[in-house]
């Protein structure tokens, strides 16, 4: 059996060739914002020089290597046919003076060049060319070009030297794919039988990925929607490669996911995956400064890499973030940089959302703008988006970017006496949220359709300035200061370039401070951008309700396919209660204190256990803890609370205290939305239900206003957009808490007047059919007695 290989000519270039140090990569970034308009205003200045030239050019070549076809692909920026030898053009763009570049200037770009000519003389049967590297200076325009005459022999030498330093790898992932094939074709599901409507989740999953469609699933707990996932996904890597991207938004989701694909490898399945982790959690330097200067895992990284892959690749198919250290310790590599390199070899990436959709931290190896869209649709990439409810508001940060003037200001002070030039931006910079202040004088915000132009020149100012100045200030102690905010610019960059009807920019003042924002008020048009880097996408939740709220946002059309499922569990396991005598809307909530102590313990004296009660503020949950221990005494139950900014520890000791075994009830007392909303799971005895005060609104806020306003504009949706549905949403992951497998049996108490009412029942879950509706504390009290004495 033949397996097929494709790499481009960028990468195995910078793949075979590279050696030496990881350095500050802030430079080859910033170049990537301005890069692709350089590369089009040079290809139209050599079409109107030269009569013929042509531009992005694809090219590919394929090599047998033992059973074995490499196809190598790429795009030449440009050709030039005028003369009798063809030129092929490599366009560069830079930022520093062009007395600085000389015709060796970066070796690499020679070869990438090579690559080109030397598949473009085989494709057209010549026997000599030219190559031209075209340096364009970003900022002045200037454009510098050196050429070189080559024969076919040298290129055809250089050529094969480069493959023989591709062949291990390219012999080590063909006899991978084979096993990998032949384990999928025998690969049966895991588990003994379907749950209900697992099977149809699982089948219209294989033909949106198949197909290449986009899919959106709600599925309940219990449906088994993670293995429904990636069982039929990875089975479909059999009819055509694939790479499976796992996005989630939390840890709990990325370990989720780590654990199901390793019970399919314990039945049989033999796959490279592997799970990003974030590049300060895993970097193994206490510095933690991605430069060889500093860190003896940076220094030479690039000259031991590729033994480090070949020895990890041929010994392991799961790379955590165990394993990836422990391999990075051993070859003296940087973890995070390997992570990505074995990612390259992988048919399986779990990692967070920003990793695929954050246009400043997207993995550029596969979703890079400097990609086109006809080699990244031959990549055939699959997204399985998990928790996708959470996508909304993440995607809005993601698209969004802010200045502080207090960074500002303290990198002016810092920066005075180094750099006259860098001084002065920094110094406008800081006048122009000086003005705005002062208009604020009367008002908290001041919110534009449009950003101020100004402030887009004085940050490229800032950015261009630095890239200048920033390696000649090595001994200064303010360098880390300086290259957090050129990171921060470069952010706010980005997110102009994005910058639509769908964004708006607001200034908003806290004493002396000013924040600056470009606000991403509908994150669809990017979602929707980003989402076409993938063949085919399926997102899918327990909660993606409403369905035509989060197809709206989440970038669906007519196109697109959804699946709403009804909880495979019994509804008589839970008993779902609103109790509709209590307000608890901000100017109620005071009076409604007493009401909600007493219906709390009316609903949880009836069976002894453990208790969830989720508030909407930490205010509102400390004011009614104050009264339940005044007055309940420890003896009958004990009540704790959750405390602000917990860590890792903190979070796993409260969790602990959620014992099956506990002498007395315990009411843990928690918020709304907060870290233990979701993402938990407490089965069995562990937790004999919840209450939730509230029906989780946001805060009013600015942002919350814009974006209600934003989409008033168009319907009369923009207090369900901004407020409604994602307080909604986490009401519905709160009562996703109680009933986690067959086994379990708990209660759900709703208390607000609002659940009762029409809009909030409209966009109950199919499962809430049986909700029970409550008039005072007494009635509630007596419908769960029923309910602990009937099971």
């Amino acid at each position: 059996m033949i397996e097929n290989i494709s790499i481009s000519v960028r990468e195995i270039i910078e793949f075979v060739l590279r050696s030496g140090d990881i350095k500050t990569v802030f430079l080859s970034s910033a170049r990537a914002v301005d890069g692709i308009r350089i590369h089009k205003e040079v290809q139209k200045k050599y079409k109107k020089k030269y009569e013929k030239y042509e531009s992005e050019v694809q090219i590919s070549r394929c090599n047998n290597i033992d059973n074995t076809v490499l196809e190598i692909a790429g795009r030449v920026d440009g050709i030039i046919l005028d003369g009798d030898i063809p030129i092929i053009d490599e366009i560069k763009s830079v930022t520093i003076d062009m007395d600085g570049i000389h015709e060796n200037y970066n070796l690499m770009h020679w070869a990438q060049g090579k690559m080109y000519a030397y598949m473009y003389m085989e494709e057209h049967k010549l026997d000599e060319i030219i190559v031209q590297i075209s340096y364009c200076n970003i900022k002045s325009k200037e454009i510098k070009c050196f050429k070189k005459h080559y024969s076919i022999d040298e290129l055809r030498k250089f050529y094969n030297e480069v493959l023989d330093g591709y062949m291990a790898f390219a012999s080590l992932v063909g006899e991978y794919k084979k096993k990998r094939s032949g384990s999928i074709e025998t690969l049966e599901f895991p588990f003994d039988g379907y749950r209900d409507n697992q099977r149809k989740l699982m089948k219209g999953v294989y033909k949106m990925v198949t197909d290449g469609e986009k899919m959106f699933a709600r599925a309940p707990t219990g449906t088994g929607k993670t293995i429904a996932t990636i069982f039929p996904t990875v089975k479909s890597i059999v009819k055509k490669d694939k790479k499976i991207f796992y996005l989630t938004a939390k840890t709990i989701g990325r370990e989720v996911a780590k654990d199901t694909v390793n019970i399919l490898k314990d039945n049989g399945l033999i796959l490279k995956s592997i799970v990003i982790t974030a590049k300060d959690k895993i970097c193994l330097h206490e510095e933690k400064r991605c430069d060889g200067d500093y860190c003896p895992y940076a220094k030479g990284h690039y000259d031991r890499i590729n033994d480090a892959l070949l020895d990890i690749l041929e010994d392991e198919d799961s790379y955590d973030m165990e394993k990836i250290m422990e391999y990075s310790q051993k070859h003296m590599v940087c973890p995070y940089e390997f992570s990505l390199d074995i990612s390259l070899y992988c048919d399986l990436i779990i990692c967070d959302y920003n990793y695929a959709f954050d246009p400043g931290a997207m993995l550029r190896r596969y979703f890079s703008d400097e990609i086109s869209d006809e080699v990244k649709t031959k990549n055939n990439y699959v997204f399985l988006v998990d928790e996708a409810h959470n996508l909304v508001d993440r995607s809005r940060e993601m698209y969004s970017a802010k200045i502080s003037k207090k960074m500002v200001l303290d990198l002016k002070k810092k920066i005075k006496g180094k750099d006259k030039k860098l001084y002065k931006y920094y110094d406008e910079l800081n006048k122009h949220l000086i003005d705005k202040r002062k208009e604020m004088e009367t008002c908290k915000s001041l919110v534009f359709e449009r950003y101020d132009d100004k402030v887009e020149e004085l940050v490229r100012g800032i950015i261009h300035r630095t890239e200048k100045v920033f390696y000649s200030l090595s001994d200064w102690e303010h360098k880390d200061s300086l290259l957090e905010a050129y990171f921060d610019l470069y952010d706010f960059i980005k997110k102009l370039q994005l910058y639509d009807d769908s964004y708006v920019t607001y200034y908003e003042k806290s004493r002396d401070e000013v924040i600056l924002k470009v606000f991403c008020l509908n994150p669809r048009t990017n979602l929707m951008s980003y989402t076409k880097n993938a063949s085919s996408v399926v997102f899918f939740s327990a909660t993606l309700s409403p369905m035509d709220y989060f197809m709206n946002l989440l970038g669906g059309d007519e196109n697109s396919y959804y699946f709403d499922a009804l909880s495979p569990f019994e509804q008589e396991k839970l008993c779902l209660i609103t109790h509709q005598g209590i307000s608890t809307r901000y100017k109620d909530r005071e009076n409604s204190y007493g009401d909600i102590v007493e219906t709390i313990f009316k609903a949880v004296k009836h069976k002894k256990g453990n208790y969830l009660v989720f508030f909407p503020s930490y205010k509102y949950m400390e004011d009614v803890w104050e009264i339940l221990i005044e007055e309940y005494d420890e003896e009958d139950m004990d009540i704790v609370k959750q405390e602000k900014g917990l860590n890792e520890q903190e979070k796993e000791e409260f969790l602990n205290r959620f014992d099956e075994n506990n002498e007395k009830t315990m009411l843990a007392m928690s918020v709304l939305g907060g870290i233990f909303g979701e993402g938990i799971d407490l089965k069995g005895e562990k937790l004999s239900g919840v209450i939730i005060v509230g029906v989780g609104l946001p805060m009013i806020c600015l942002e919350r206003d814009l974006i209600k306003n934003h989409y008033d504009k168009d319907s009369d949706k923009g207090f369900k957009y901004s407020y409604v549905y994602p307080g909604f949403n986490k009401v519905l992951q709160a009562v996703g808490r109680v009933i986690r497998t067959n086994d379990d049996t708990g209660i759900a108490v709703l208390i607000d007047d609002r659940f009762a009412y029409s809009n909030y029942r409209r966009i109950f879950p199919q499962e809430w059919t049986h909700m029970r509706y409550c008039r005072n504390s007494s009635e509630v009290g007596r419908s769960i007695e029923k309910f602990w004495s009937s099971v």
